[in-house]
C-alpha cells in the first residue's frame, strides 16, 4: 500500500509513541574540509571534536531497537585497513561504548531486538557482535558493499564480520511488502517506510553520503517528532539555516547528497513540530540535550516551544 502525503502522517486515533535516548558512543575530530565545501582548502588540523551518537528507540509493545552504534570501545577490533586509513586520521576515541552504558543503565543487551544502521562507515557500526539477539537492518543499496567488505573474510575488508547466525535485513524502498508499509512521498523526502506499522517510527530513504544511507523519524508525543538524520550532513549550519554546502570530500554521490541535504533544509524550515539531530551534532550537547538513561521527549517539546517563540537558535530559518 502506498500512501501519498506532503507531510509526516498525522497521529492515529489510537496513536502510540516511542522513546528516544541518545548515547554518546565515542568521538572523532572532524576537519572542516570534510564537512563544508567552502572549507575544502583548509588544512586537516582545522575542525572540531564531535560525538558519535547512537540512539535507543523504545516502543511500548515492540521493545527496544538501536539506531547506529557509534564507535568500538578502545577502538579494539577494527580491521587493520580502518585503523590505518580512517581511525587515526579522525583521532577517534571511545572509552565507553553502547554496551558499557547499557550495563550502567540496567539495559540488557539481549533486550535489543533490532539494530538499524544509518550507513556502514566505521564510526556508525560499532560492535554488532555484542548484540547477538538483534537483527541488523541495512539499506539495500549497501548490500554489495557489506558482503564484499567483511573482515577477516576479506583482508582489505572494512567491516568486522558479525557472529554467525546474525540476521541481516536489507531494507528496500523500491516496493512495499507485508513487512513494511511504504509512505511516498514522506514530507520533503521521496519515501519512507512505517517500520512498526503504527506510525511511531519511520525509516527514511536519505541517499548520497553512502549507499543505503537511512534516517529515522520517531513520533515522541502527539504530532511531535525527532528526525535522526545521520550523516545527511555533519554540521547544523548545513541544514539550519542551510547556507553552507556539504563537502565534496565526504560523500559517495555528491550530487545526490547535496539534493538530500537540500530536502533536509526544506524539511527543517517547514516542520516546526520536529527537531533534527545529526549523527555528529556537537551543538546539541552544548545546548543541553539529555543523554541515556534519559529520553528526549520533554527536551524536544521545550525546543519546539523555543522555536515557535522565535528563540535565537531558530531565528535564521525565517530570514
Amino acid at each position: 500500500m502506498i500512501t501519498t502525503t506532503s507531510r509526516i502522517p498525522a497521529d492515529l486515533a489510537d496513536q502510540v509513541y516511542a522513546r528516544v535516548k541518545p548515547i554518546v558512543a565515542g568521538s572523532i575530530f572532524l576537519p572542516h574540509k570534510e564537512v563544508f565545501q567552502d572549507a575544502v582548502g583548509l588544512p586537516g588540523t582545522e575542525g572540531i571534536r564531535v560525538p558519535s551518537f547512537s540512539f535507543l528507540i523504545s516502543h511500548p509493545t515492540k521493545g527496544n531497537a538501536l539506531f547506529d552504534l557509534g564507535l568500538r570501545k578502545g577502538l579494539s577490533g577494527y580491521p587493520p585497513r580502518m585503523l590505518d586509513e580512517m581511525v587515526s586520521y579522525f583521532d577517534a576515541k571511545c572509552e565507553e561504548d553502547v554496551a558499557d552504558q547499557f550495563a550502567q543503565g540496567n539495559v540488557r543487551l539481549e533486550d535489543i531486538h533490532t539494530i538499524i544502521l544509518n550507513h556502514l562507515h566505521w564510526d556508525h557500526i560499532g560492535n554488532v557482535a555484542q548484540f547477538n539477539a538483534a537483527k541488523v537492518v541495512i539499506g539495500a543499496p549497501a548490500r554489495a558493499y557489506y558482503e564484499s567488505n567483511l573482515y577477516p573474510q576479506s583482508t582489505r575488508g572494512s567491516i568486522p564480520a558479525p557472529v554467525e547466525g546474525t540476521e541481516i535485513t536489507y531494507l528496500d524502498f523500491s516496493d512495499s511488502s507485508s513487512t513494511y508499509r511504504l509512505v511516498a512521498p514522506f514530507a520533503t523526502f521521496d519515501r519512507a517506510v512505517d517500520f512498526y506499522g503504527d506510525g511511531s517510527v519511520y525509516v527514511v530513504d536519505t541517499p548520497g553520503h553512502f549507499p543505503g544511507h537511512l534516517s529515522l523519524v520517531v513520533r515522541v508525543a502527539p504530532n511531535v517528532f525527532v528526525f535522526l538524520a545521520g550523516d545527511v550532513c555533519h554540521n547544523r549550519e548545513c541544514y539550519n539555516p542551510g547556507q553552507r554546502v556539504v563537502s565534496e570530500l565526504n560523500n559517495e554521490d555528491l550530487q545526490v547528497a547535496r539534493e538530500t541535504a537540500r530536502k533536509l533544509v526544506k524539511f527543517n524550515k517547514e516542520s516546526d513540530n520536529t527537531v533534527v539531530i545529526l549523527a555528529h551534532e556537537a551543538h546539541w550537547l552544548e545546548d543541553g540535550m539529555p543523554l541515556f538513561p534519559y529520553d528526549v521527549r520533554e527536551w524536544i517539546l521545550q525546543e519546539i516551544e523555543k522555536r515557535r517563540s522565535g528563540d535565537e537558535i531558530y531565528s535564521e530559518m525565517t530570514r
